[in-house]
This record gives structure tokens, C-alpha cells and sequence, in this order.
């Protein structure tokens, strides 16, 4: 008796789950939510950018929306590691959304964008930041916050640089906040 009450029970819960066969299933119907247009949706996405073979950019998103007729892949949770001629890291860029070109390998990172330089300890925060790699550049036309290894902050209403950040110029700059210099050792 219990196994026949335990089959039915099942067979309930099964045929509840059942839909129409023209409805896409919930993750579908999640995803198309996200983004109507998307021809593939990859999750955990790793792509490299290289120029001449070398290893120049490392883009990594928790969601890739690939858009097939714009040649564009609007990526959400981003994570960009830049590297020199020679491979080594000179910065890492993260935001909350971005879009990456895959004919140029051009970028623009949106909300809450967050530029460190490691070896510099140099940040700069901004709403939207883009990066053109035939270049080497990165820029905004948004107000930036630039933070030096030392704390100073300094406030501009744009910015330009190359993605090592070894050179940034500000528009308008303002300093908010003065860095302290760290004592020398005799």
C-alpha cells in the first residue's frame, strides 16, 4: 500500500511539472528576460585578447549575451586583466556590465568601474570607462576619482590613460584629498 500511495504521489509531482511543449523552459524564459536578443548566452565566460600573439587583455564575465547581427557580447560582473608587451599584469578592471566588440576587441565597461594598478597603487573609479586595444588606450568621458598609492584623491570630469595607468590625465582635476608622503629611512 505505501509503495503504491509513494508512486502516486510521485506521478503527482511529475505531471504537475509537466508543461506545454511549446513553452521554452523556466531557465529559457529566465535568460530571454535578461537579454531578448542573445543568440547564445554563455555562463562563466574567459576570453583572451591577443595582439601579435602576445596575451594583451583577459576578459572574464559571470554572464556573456552573445548579439550574432551587432558582432557585440554585452557581459554582466566583468573582470578585465590587462598585460603588457611582455604578458605581465599592469592593471585589472572590474564593473558591473560591459560590452566587448569582437571585430575590434574594443570594451566599455559600465557601473561602478573599478581601475587598479597594482605596482603603481594607482585606482580609478568611474560610471562608464572605455578601452579601444588597437590603441592601447583607455578613457571616460564621465566623472572619474583617481586614488594614489599614497591616499591622495584627486576628482576630474573625464580622464585618459593607457590601461598600465604608468601615465592618467585628468580634465578638470581637484584635489579632495592630499596623499601623506611615507617617511624615508636614514
Amino acid at each position: 500500500m505505501k509503495q503504491v500511495l509513494l508512486v502516486s504521489v510521485l506521478c503527482l509531482f511529475g505531471l504537475s511539472a509537466c508543461r506545454d511543449g511549446n513553452e521554452p523552459a523556466l531557465v529559457a524564459e529566465e535568460v530571454l528576460r535578461l537579454n531578448a536578443e542573445a543568440n547564445q548566452v554563455v555562463f562563466n565566460l574567459q576570453h583572451f585578447v591577443t595582439a601579435q600573439g602576445v596575451r594583451r587583455a583577459e576578459i572574464k564575465a559571470d554572464t556573456a549575451f552573445f548579439l550574432e547581427d551587432k558582432a557585440i557580447v554585452e557581459l554582466r560582473v566583468v573582470e578585465v586583466t590587462f598585460f603588457d608587451h611582455m604578458g605581465e599584469v599592469t592593471s585589472i578592471l572590474t564593473s558591473r556590465d560591459g560590452t566587448y566588440d569582437w571585430n575590434s576587441s574594443d570594451m566599455v565597461a559600465r557601473n561602478d568601474v573599478v581601475v587598479e594598478n597594482p605596482a603603481e597603487g594607482r585606482t580609478i573609479k568611474t560610471s562608464v570607462l572605455h578601452y579601444q586595444q588597437a590603441a592601447d588606450r583607455i578613457w571616460s568621458d564621465a566623472p572619474t576619482e583617481m586614488i594614489e598609492a599614497d591616499g591622495a584623491v584627486i576628482r576630474g570630469t573625464a580622464f585618459e590613460s593607457n590601461p598600465r595607468m604608468d601615465r592618467v590625465d585628468l580634465t578638470s582635476p581637484e584635489m579632495i584629498r592630499r596623499g601623506t608622503r611615507p617617511e624615508r629611512e636614514p
